[in-house]
């Protein structure tokens, strides 16, 4: 197996504001997108620069504004428990919630049609969903092309009965063994792997 097909050990960063329901907290937001670090260290050093700034969410996430503004001590009382794993911090009706976890991901890799390496091969011989979308229009829903084995040639790929011609150099994109997507002539394709069971 290639390594750019294997699950990676990371450290996983959240961050996420809490508020008071009825039977405890609730989400309010999360203020971090998803966070992956090679060491422990590294998360907590970006948690650490995170908590210097407003917490507000991060635009690549949503535009929700921090409910309360940390003190300096309340800084350092979050960060100590984050070095344990997690952290809850409670501040009025409030908390800030925190957690580095340990996990394993693989992780978005790119390579050509032709290359033995491409995530398309991975997923070879699985039951897969193709979709593709117009590149002028990406507001456009996408549309299911086919649904059925992937089936892969020297000249392009097979889903089902729908043969769709590859040009060699074509770059392909995605996580191995769970999705693949590229764009060829006026269209965007993305494909994924099917669970057990899904039709």
């Amino acid at each position: 197996m290639y390594p750019e097909w294997q699950k990676q050990r990371f450290f996983e960063l959240h961050l996420a504001w809490l508020v008071q329901g009825p039977r405890g907290y609730d989400l309010l937001f999360k203020v971090n997108p998803y966070s992956l670090h090679r060491t422990r260290e590294e998360a907590l050093e970006t948690a650490k620069a995170l908590l210097k700034g407003s917490l507000d969410q991060d635009e690549r996430v949503g535009r929700a504004k921090a409910p309360v503004v940390l003190e300096e001590d309340d800084r350092t009382r979050f960060l100590l428990l984050l070095e344990s794993g997690k952290a809850l911090l409670p501040l009025d009706r409030y908390a800030l919630y925190g957690e580095v976890a340990e996990v394993e991901e693989r992780l978005l890799f790119r390579a050509p049609f032709q290359n033995p390496r491409c995530p398309l091969r991975s997923l070879e011989g699985q039951r897969v969903r193709l979709f593709k979308t117009p590149l002028n229009d990406p507001e456009t829903e996408s549309e299911e092309v086919a649904r059925g084995v992937l089936r892969l040639f020297p000249e392009g790929l097979e889903v089902g009965s729908f043969r769709l011609p590859l040009p060699p150099e074509t770059p392909i994109e995605g996580l191995a063994y769970e999705e693949a997507f590229f764009d060829l002539g006026p269209y965007h394709y993305y494909l994924y792997a099917l669970e057990e069971g899904d039709g």
